[in-house]
């Protein structure tokens, strides 16, 4: 084959390879392309990051509704109940309440007052399972345990603290806590505890150290209670009255009296709305 012939061979298969200038032109695109990837992949990567962070914050927080108090007394109960101390038979009272604003009082007659309203912002802490004898007794400087009661000087003579190291006479007193369901109970029952006492509309409460076995007196305040209770039920009467009309109507024929029924009394029955707690 003729040397002409082979040079010429090669050279049209060199133009159609593409030219050298053609090899060495840089791909911009499949670059562009991989840069877009990793900064989707990245973007991706930090919202996933963000969405897993608040994803545990939500689920760390607590959310605490309040609801409304359901236990009594509520904001809108007034009760009243009778409280003494009885040592070793001496029946006292506790004193005038020094804050008359508070939603358990007594103005020293032996009657505790339980009105949470009175309270006013603060009534939320003398409702329900918070209004207990223990409140009560701590905001008069009143201590009592399971086995002692201190009384505040303001009661004189009887102040102080009663427990296992005195006595009634030659007898060792003993701390109870008697409770009356109402003013006209005449058997008390023992709190098996001091703490976390309730009360209930009416009820009666005396603070006691005596021997045991020995009677003790009913609270000084019981009449004043029952009558509190007596005042919170309302009677209601309604009576309607209708008047008999006559009418005398005159015809050709004589006169002619028409008399409607007579008169009608209708009495709605005694409606009686009595609180009790």
């Amino acid at each position: 084959m003729p040397r002409n012939s082979i040079s010429r061979r090669v050279a049209r298969a060199a133009s159609i390879g593409g030219s050298r200038s053609y090899r060495q032109r840089t791909p911009v695109g499949w670059y562009a392309i991989l840069l877009a990837v990793c900064v989707i992949g990245l973007g991706l990567i930090v919202f996933s990051r963000h969405e897993r962070q608040q994803s545990a914050a939500n689920a760390s927080t607590t959310t605490t509704t309040t609801q409304a108090n359901t236990t009594p007394p509520l904001l809108t109960d007034h009760w009243q109940v009778a409280l003494s101390a009885d040592i070793c038979g001496q029946v006292v009272n506790l004193p005038r309440s020094a804050d008359q604003t508070s939603g358990i009082i007594t103005t020293g007659n032996g009657v505790v007052d339980i009105e949470p309203a009175r309270a006013g912002a603060k009534a939320a802490q003398f409702e329900g399972a918070k209004a207990t004898l223990a409140k009560f007794l701590t905001s008069e400087d009143v201590n009592l345990t399971a086995s002692t009661l201190t009384l505040p000087k303001s009661l004189g003579k009887l102040a102080g603290t009663y427990g296992a190291t005195r006595k009634c006479g030659p007898k060792p007193g003993h701390v109870q806590v008697l409770i009356w369901p109402s003013p006209t109970s005449t058997t008390p029952f023992a709190a098996p505890s001091p703490v976390g006492i309730g009360y209930a509309n009416g009820e009666m409460f005396s603070l006691a150290f005596v021997p045991k076995g020995a009677s003790v007196a009913t609270p000084t305040a019981a009449k004043l209670v029952a009558a509190f209770l007596k005042s919170q039920t309302t009677t209601t009467t309604t009576t309607t009255t209708s008047t008999s009309t006559t009418t005398t109507t005159t015809s050709p024929g004589g006169p002619t009296t028409t008399t409607k029924p007579v008169s009608t009394t209708t009495t709605k029955p005694v409606s009686s709305t009595t609180t009790t707690g």
